[in-house]
């Protein structure tokens, strides 16, 4: 039997390993005005007190104009674009194309955009009521999970759509060990197995507050736990290192390489190269603002500081859901049959009747290139 001593180490490190899991950092007993979690409102209410009492400078950001109007309707345009958009990637990808590595990464990502956009109505109605919920606990904790969901789906299979296209492009003769319908099937159930975890502690710690001077409940903007700084910085470096930071620094290499690779060849690559673009504006637009927030605010002792940036913040995961609206571009560029496939759908172009091979433009590319250099 394990010594006493070993056991509450073993604890320790599984509560950390939990926090690490949650964005509202590691529950402690309550402390002193400090402890808060740092995406969230800091000092909105005594963490020692039943009662919670909104502060006046806060109750003027959550019902301002940039609160109600603007980020209602950036999520209003997405809903709008996105939903169709993403709509009919689904039913392409999943039904007119065969299933080979790249269209499956495409379908994930599809449905992690599909996902996010089905709660948008709720997030929505929330904003133009003044950031006042009406729906529940429980489809509260469901919408905030699905947020994160859609950040960090997207931001690891488009990390896994740049690793394949490296893979077909640079290392053409590698590509087969490296790639194959089995192995992406494997990776992309790990993309979700590993999102969903991280999501858990959403679906377990409330996410819904009342207060006693004002008659609104607020959803994912204040949170009723006290937590040490300690965790909350840990938890913020991990998630942006692991969610974020080393992604993109996997996607930053495998499409310069991609484009090192075609500045050799000749002929013309525009696709690919508005394909690189697009992933990349995706990341530097609607990724890099949240996440750089999201982890400055953990290293700020300032409450009064921390609270306006988490004003910035709120707006920059409005700028970030933007991708749900950017990717659909992204399967266009990939596919060729998808661009084939939305032609004949959109313009009305009657479909060959033939087996879709579910190819992107990099083995076109590849077998171009090859042609050439002989």
């Amino acid at each position: 039997m394990p010594p006493p001593r070993r056991l509450s180490a073993f604890a320790t490190a599984l509560g950390a390993l939990l926090c690490l899991l949650t964005a509202h950092g590691c529950p402690t007993e309550p402390t002193s005005r400090r402890g808060r979690s740092g995406h969230k409102l800091d000092n909105y209410y005594n963490c020692n007190s039943t009662e919670h009492h909104l502060n006046t400078t806060q109750l003027n950001w959550l019902t301002s104009p940039l609160t109600t109007i603007l980020l209602p309707t950036v999520y209003s345009v997405v809903l709008l674009v996105g939903l169709p958009a993403n709509g009919l990637a689904i039913w392409v990808l999943a039904v007119k194309i065969k299933k080979v590595p790249s269209s499956l990464f495409l379908l994930n990502l599809a449905t992690a955009d599909l996902f996010f956009i089905l709660v948008l109505p709720f997030k929505i109605s929330y904003y133009f009521l003044g950031n006042n919920w009406h729906f529940g606990e429980a489809l509260c904790r469901m919408t905030a999970a699905f947020f994160y969901a859609n950040m960090y789906c997207s931001i690891l299979f488009l990390m896994c759509i740049s690793v394949d296209r490296y893979f077909s492009l640079v290392h053409p003769f590698k590509a087969r060990g490296a790639r194959g319908w089995s192995k992406s099937l494997f990776i992309s159930l790990g993309v979700w197995v590993i999102v969903a975890a991280a999501l858990v502690p959403f679906l377990l710690v409330q996410q819904t507050i009342t207060f006693s001077n004002v008659p609104i409940t607020t959803c994912h903007d204040v949170t009723t736990v006290c937590h040490k700084e300690d965790w909350l910085f840990y938890y913020m470096l991990g998630l942006v290192i692991v969610g974020f930071v080393i992604p993109f620094a996997i996607v930053l290499f495998c499409n310069g390489s991609i484009l090192l690779t075609l500045a050799s060849k000749r002929g013309s690559h525009r696709r690919v190269i508005w394909l690189i673009l697009l992933v990349l504006g995706t990341f530097l637009l609607c990724f890099t603002p949240s996440n750089f927030l999201y982890f400055y605010q953990a290293m700020d002792h300032s409450l009064e500081r921390r609270n306006q940036l988490y004003n910035w913040y709120t707006l920059a995961l409005g700028l970030g859901s933007l991708n749900s609206c950017i990717d659909p571009f992204i399967y266009y560029f990939t596919s060729w049959d998808f661009r084939e496939l939305v032609k004949a759908t959109v313009c009305g172009q009657k479909e060959n009747q033939r087996v879709l091979s579910g190819r992107t433009s990099e083995p076109l590319l590849q077998k171009k290139t090859t042609i050439n250099s002989q």
